[in-house]
Parts: structure tokens; C-alpha cells; sequence
């Protein structure tokens, strides 16, 4: 895995000591101290759909503790302080909590089977009580955490998209995104639910004056050559290159969309975005999915 940048941190201030020489001293006035500067902050985010639901063809991809394991490994050495995970189940995410230790907030909502409107949480083994969700993972914790509606099959699983606020990381709001995928809806198999999503989850960040957002979007970038359904992505949303509209993606080289692939087939339907400076981005794959990993660091603070 190739990663690009190091975290720096501007060493701290040295103290000055004030050396009181006399038996009698004359009382000074007090005086106010100089405004200090925020420290400035690198918040690295990763997004990784872990392919964790046996349900869903992930019987063969690893352990509970082998896709813990990963995230684990890329908070000690990449230093990640936020991770968007999508396809995670309940007692991986235990897991990983444990692994993680104090000092780390989470966020979890699950995903819902919509039978005719009649919905249940999705399990992650048919008949058991684990669910099955997408999860937002913040060190120095969470605040104001909660779900926005999106179009949804009626019949058919839905996914939640959610948001939380990370107050240490100067209140940069985080959110989490797995869109539906075409077939989606098995009575309706042809019909296209992310236009209506994207446009929905755009109105959401619109909102937030400082935003990472990003996971599975289930759809090619729209400069794919070729691509049937560029249309599912709003004006304003992916922008087109610096001084243009909408959000900078982690693998976006100047005017350029396409980025390196983030599955296993070869293409990339993961993202991404931020209102935050890009200091870099990296893609690492993993033998435990099907989907690569995504870290992106912006500045905050």
C-alpha cells in the first residue's frame, strides 16, 4: 500500500519561566494574555464497506476479528481518526470498539427490509438478532448523531444515510452513505433509486457549513466513458475541478473524476467528498473485501 503525506504537528510551545528576585515585590497590574491560535488539526477519514453480512455473499471473506483488524491496523499506522463503514455487523463493531479502546464514539444504524412498507431490521444471519448497518467511528467522540430520510424501495432493503458531528475535530460533520443499487427492488428490478438519493443527500451536506462525507455511492463516476447512468449524479455535487461547484473528491486530480478503482472488479463506486483542503488520499486493498479501503486527510482547526 502506498500512502502519501505524514501527519506533522507543530511541536508545542516552550513555557518561559519568570524568575521573582527581591524579598518585596511591587504588585503589577494583571494583563490580558495574547489570543492563542487553534492548533491545527489533520483529520484523517476512512470508508471501507467490509463485505461483513454472510447474507450477502461475504461468507468467505474473513473473520469478525480479521475486518476489525483492518481498521484497527489503519488508525495505528495511518493514523485514522474517523471511519465510515458500510456492511458491518453488530458484533464486529463490538469487536472493534474493544480493540479501539476509550476515548472512540460510534454511531450505528441498520439496515431495513421493506416488505410492501412493512419494514424489520436486516439481520446479519437469517434468524438470529445480530443487525446488519452502517456505523460512523470518531475519536474523542460523537455528538448530535441521526438519520435522514432518502427515497427508498418499497419493496426491498433500505439503507440508512446518517450524520454525526465530531466536536474535537473543530464540529466537522461526518456522514455515512450506501447507496441502493440497481435490482435493489425485486419487484421492479430496473428502477434507479440514486438520482433521487444523491440529489437528497446533496440537500443534506448543502446544510452543513464544514462536511466529510463518503462510502459505498454504488455507481461509476459520471466521466466513465460510456457511462449508461451518469445522470444519477446532481449538478453540484461532484465537482468539476477547483473554482467550479460542488464537493472535492479524495481521488480527484484537478478537472479529472474517474480516480483509481475501489472493487474488486475493477471499478471505482467508492468516494469521498469534503468542504475540507485535501492534504491526501490513499486506496489500500484488502483480502477481507470486496471493496478497497479509502483514507482521505484534510486540514481542520
Amino acid at each position: 500500500m502506498s500512502l502519501f503525506g505524514t501527519l506533522r504537528r507543530p511541536a508545542a510551545a516552550l513555557g518561559v519561566l519568570a524568575l521573582l528576585i527581591g524579598a518585596a515585590t511591587v504588585a503589577q497590574p494583571a494583563t490580558a494574555a495574547a489570543p492563542v491560535p487553534a492548533e491545527p488539526k489533520n483529520l484523517q477519514v476512512m470508508s471501507w464497506n467490509m463485505c461483513d453480512i454472510p447474507r450477502w455473499g461475504c461468507t468467505d471473506t474473513g473473520t469478525s476479528a480479521h475486518k476489525a483488524g483492518v481498521v484497527k491496523m489503519h488508525v495505528d499506522n495511518t493514523w485514522v481518526h474517523a471511519v465510515l463503514l458500510q456492511e458491518v455487523c453488530e458484533n464486529t463493531l463490538a469487536t472493534l470498539m474493544t480493540e479501539l479502546g476509550p476515548g472512540w464514539g460510534k454511531a450505528f444504524h441498520p439496515y431495513r427490509w421493506s416488505q410492501n412498507g412493512v419494514k424489520h431490521d436486516s439481520p446479519c444471519v437469517e434468524g438470529k438478532p445480530e443487525r446488519a448497518g452502517t456505523a460512523i467511528i470518531v475519536k474523542g467522540g460523537i455528538q448530535d448523531a441521526r438519520t435522514y430520510p432518502t427515497t427508498q424501495p418499497w419493496t426491498g432493503l433500505q439503507a440508512p444515510f446518517h450524520c454525526a458531528t465530531a466536536p474535537y475535530w473543530d464540529d466537522i460533520r461526518l456522514c455515512n452513505v450506501h447507496a441502493s443499487w440497481l435490482g435493489i427492488n425485486p419487484d421492479h428490478p430496473t428502477w434507479d433509486y440514486r438520482d433521487d438519493q444523491f440529489a437528497e443527500i446533496k440537500a443534506v451536506v448543502d446544510l452543513f457549513p464544514r462536511t466529510v462525507f463518503g462510502g459505498d455511492f454504488s455507481a461509476q463516476s459520471p466521466d466513465v466513458p460510456n457511462n449508461a447512468h451518469a445522470r444519477v449524479w446532481p449538478q453540484g455535487l461532484y465537482s468539476q475541478g477547483p473554482g467550479t461547484d460542488g464537493y472535492q473528491e479524495c481521488d480527484q486530480t484537478g478537472t479529472s473524476r474517474t480516480g483509481r478503482p475501489t472493487h474488486g472488479s475493477g471499478v471505482k463506486i467508492d468516494y469521498i467528498f469534503s468542504t475540507e483542503t485535501r492534504r491526501w488520499c490513499a486506496v489500500a486493498d484488502s483480502v477481507y473485501s470486496d471493496h478497497h479501503v479509502m483514507i482521505e486527510s484534510v486540514a481542520v482547526g
